[in-house]
């Protein structure tokens, strides 16, 4: 399966990579991760696609299986690797913190891509997550784009908040922080620039927290 969403992800990189900018959705979400602290370094971005956030993070390295978005990530400056977030071609305990942005709800086995993230990390590393929590307005907005057939979407499989934070916890993460973003309704053509509200609303379209290798 990752095979084929790779290969659907790397037919619209160029259009993947235009859609963030000067995007006030994508300036939103941001704005929500800023709010977790700063990344520390070495750090790796699991699903880095075109290294959007992981250039504005500052994040260090980048993996994901789609060569043709790596190539765009390396033009932003990542040390990029081609892999898969369940078998993380890194030795044990060598970065302070990773980070997934949308690449859970992609992963066949996302329970393995956060052991893999568990082991990699440094004790008391961080993990970054965003997220579209699947019971918000913004998550049932992709999953009629999902049942509809859309070319990235269908692969996608949406979770619900405390699914994400019950994986978590069972995975040995001890969450710090979570912010929300996007209370706008979805499907806006003129959609708002948000600031961030601290803790995790079911109405809020993006979900983003930091947790610690407990």
């Amino acid at each position: 399966m990752w095979r084929e969403i790779s290969r659907a992800f790397g037919e619209v990189a160029r259009d993947y990579e235009a859609w963030y900018q000067g995007n006030p959705l994508f300036a939103s979400e941001l704005r929500a991760l800023l709010a977790l602290g700063p990344i520390p370094s070495p750090s790796l971005e699991i699903g880095v696609g075109t290294g959007v956030f992981a250039k504005a993070l500052g994040f260090t390295h980048g993996l994901d299986p789609s060569l043709d978005m790596l190539l765009l990530a390396r033009q932003k400056g990542l040390l990029c690797v081609c892999g898969v977030g369940e078998r993380l071609p890194f030795k044990d305990e060598i970065f302070e913190a990773c980070g997934m942005f949308f690449t859970l709800c992609f992963l066949s086995r996302p329970e393995e891509a956060l052991e893999e993230c568990y082991r990699v990390l440094k004790p008391e590393g961080k993990l970054f997550l965003g997220f579209v929590p699947r019971e918000s307005p913004w998550g049932q907005y992709y999953e009629e784009k999902k049942r509809a057939g859309h070319k990235l979407y269908r692969f996608a499989r949406f979770r619900e908040g405390q699914e994400v934070l019950n994986l978590l916890k069972e995975k040995g993460f001890r969450l710090v922080k979570g912010s929300s973003t996007l209370f706008q309704p979805p499907g806006l053509k003129r959609p708002l620039r948000e600031g961030p509200r601290e803790g995790f609303f079911a109405e809020a379209g993006f979900w983003a927290l930091v947790a610690i290798k407990d």
